[in-house]
């Protein structure tokens, strides 16, 4: 028989929906995860990519006759044969000489938004797209003849792409928080005073940089892809994915992706040149949002390039990170850079990486990015970057993109309650882990994985000290602890519990420990839930999670944890 056909629990993490991960056995949903997490994250998906939560934050995106206001007479009519082969599309019509215009108006969003609507040439060849803010606006116009962008004013990202059949996709972004959007037919470029219509079709405004896939919106904003309590399938280091668990972080990093007053910004001392250019390459995000940093300097150590943000830390463990890659073809020798004089040598390659740097006692304020300098680095270098990330603790998270302010991802957490005596016999039970733990990582002493009787519990624990150690640990009625030192960083662990009439032994990573935990004062047990937490300290992914209603041979478990 195989070792999977005995088992009463089966959670190998590909099921999932909002709030909820599906265990494969059993299937009538008494073995299945609750999941939470309060706010949005980012995962690496089977692409390869990097996903992140995605929004359409208008209301009425694709019905320009309802919530959003008609001024000088910008007549919609929908209808009209659209992109998609619907008749979505509408006309949208100005008048001589009255600059008519839709508009919407807009409140608490964040600094970095990008507003994009579909549109085809009509009787007028152009459109024009506004973000206004509080300070100023953004305006762009577009060639929906000849598909290029034209006319812009305040200095926003233009973009125009092609979508066949006459439509094009045409975004601007801005970089102030918007109070209101406009669309304008327009007769040429910079010129709204002629009469006649364009077809348009399913507008978005959303963070960041570039358009992504559209969603449709009616009365209320819609968000999608990884938002709040959504499980994270993580397809990281393999081709299985992993769920991710993680502790709460916060991207201090006001400005992750984007390069401009107020954000990340070059900098330089004595002999140098430097050019930024936002939105130059595709980013490990798979979209073209990626920012190109060019510099060169002199030959002295006074002579010195680079990119960088002025960070506010407390004097604890802080880690910097970013994703570079070389755009020469070569490798391409930089410096991370901290206030102080901080610094560590990196290569960037062709392929993109990511970078990290912790630094155990930061000043309060830190430059931090990086940087060449002449007689260290190379003094002439062209790299992209993407995703800048200072968070407090002493390893890197998973990336949390940030547009105008700081962002905190809050823990994960997820358990199973409704286990019951048709999965966990009383008296004999094997429970397997198969996880990633960043040993490294660990910043207290908060326990990953439980499995509890009434008020006792078993746990897997990461330990806070000087060595990378791990922590099977007991409380309540169960008395004792095993501990494992000099853990590596990152490693895959496979641990498995085994209680037999009173007693629990430990097998781990292929082997029997000869130590073990009196479980007896609990007895008879009740074993009615299962634990996986991330808490505020602790870094693990799972790959699987078995449970046994009996206690297996020691050379099954010695085979079910070999890694």
């Amino acid at each position: 028989m195989a070792i999977y056909d005995k088992a009463s629990l089966v959670l190998i993490p590909s099921g999932t929906k909002t709030s909820k991960v599906y265990s494969q056995v059993p299937t009538n949903g008494d073995g299945d995860f609750t999941f939470s997490r309060s706010t949005a994250a980012t995962r690496v998906n089977a692409s390869g990519n990097i996903e992140k939560e995605t929004q359409n934050l208008l209301l009425q995106s694709n019905s320009f006759n309802t919530t959003w206001q008609n001024v000088f007479t910008a007549n919609v009519v929908g209808g009209q044969n659209g992109y998609d082969g619907t008749s979505d599309a509408w006309t949208l019509e100005t008048q001589s000489g009255q600059a008519s215009r839709i508009i919407q108006n807009t409140a608490g969003l964040g600094s970095v938004n990008s507003l994009s609507v579909y549109a085809k040439a009509n009787t007028l060849d152009w459109i024009r797209l506004q973000i206004s803010t509080a300070t100023g606006n953004y305006v762009a116009d577009f060639d929906l003849t000849n598909g290029v962008s034209g006319f812009t004013f305040g200095s926003p990202l233009p973009s125009i792409q092609s979508i066949g059949s006459g439509w094009y996709r045409v975004t601007i972004s801005g970089f102030a928080p918007p109070t209101q959007v406009r669309i304008y037919a327009a007769s040429g470029n910079n010129d709204l005073g002629g009469a006649g219509t364009i077809y348009i079709q399913d507008a978005q405004l959303e963070q960041g940089l570039v358009a992504r896939d559209y969603i449709e919106t009616t009365t209320t904003a819609i968000y999608g892809g990884i938002t709040d309590n959504v499980p994270r399938l993580d397809y990281t280091d393999s081709s299985c994915p992993a769920l991710l668990l993680e502790p709460q972080r916060t991207n201090l990093y006001p400005y992750s992706e984007y390069s401009g007053s107020g954000a990340l910004v070059g900098f330089g001392t004595g002999t140098y040149t430097q050019t930024i250019t936002n939105n130059y390459t595709e980013s490990p995000e798979g979209l073209v949002n990626a920012i190109r940093f060019q510099g060169t300097c002199g030959s002295t150590i006074d002579d010195r390039s680079g990119f960088r943000d002025l960070v506010s830390v407390s004097q604890s463990d802080a880690t910097l990170s970013f994703y570079m890659k070389s755009n020469t073809g070569s490798n391409q020798t930089l410096t991370f850079h901290y206030a102080g004089g901080h610094r560590s040598t990196i290569t960037a390659t062709p392929e993109w990486q990511r970078f990290d740097y912790t630094e155990s006692s930061p000043v309060t304020s830190n430059y931090c990015g990086f940087e060449i300098r002449g007689t260290i680095t190379d003094t002439n270098v062209d790299v992209s970057v993407y995703g800048f990330q200072m968070e407090q603790g002493s390893y890197a998270t998973s990336y949390i993109p940030t547009y105008g302010s700081s962002v905190t991802r809050v823990y994960e957490n997820q358990d199973a309650t409704g286990l019951n005596s048709n999965v966990f016999n009383n008296d004999n039970l094997t429970l397997f882990y198969d996880f990633n733990y960043n040993a490294e990582g660990r910043e207290g002493s908060t326990t990953a994985y439980r499995i509890f009787s009434g008020s006792s519990q078993l746990g897997i624990k990461g330990r806070s000290g000087s060595s990378r150690s791990m922590e099977i640990y007991s409380s309540g009625d169960f008395s004792g602890s095993i501990v494992f030192n000099n853990i590596a960083n990152a490693s895959r662990i496979k641990v498995a519990l085994r209680i037999t009439n009173g007693t629990c032994e430990l097998f781990f990573n292929g082997a029997k420990d000869t130590e073990t935990i009196d479980v007896s004062a609990a007895a008879p047990y009740s074993w009615g839930q299962v634990t996986m937490l991330a808490s505020s300290s602790i870094n693990t992914s799972l790959n699987q999670c078995l449970g046994f209603p009996t206690a297996l041979t020691d050379q099954e478990l010695i085979d079910l944890t070999t890694i």
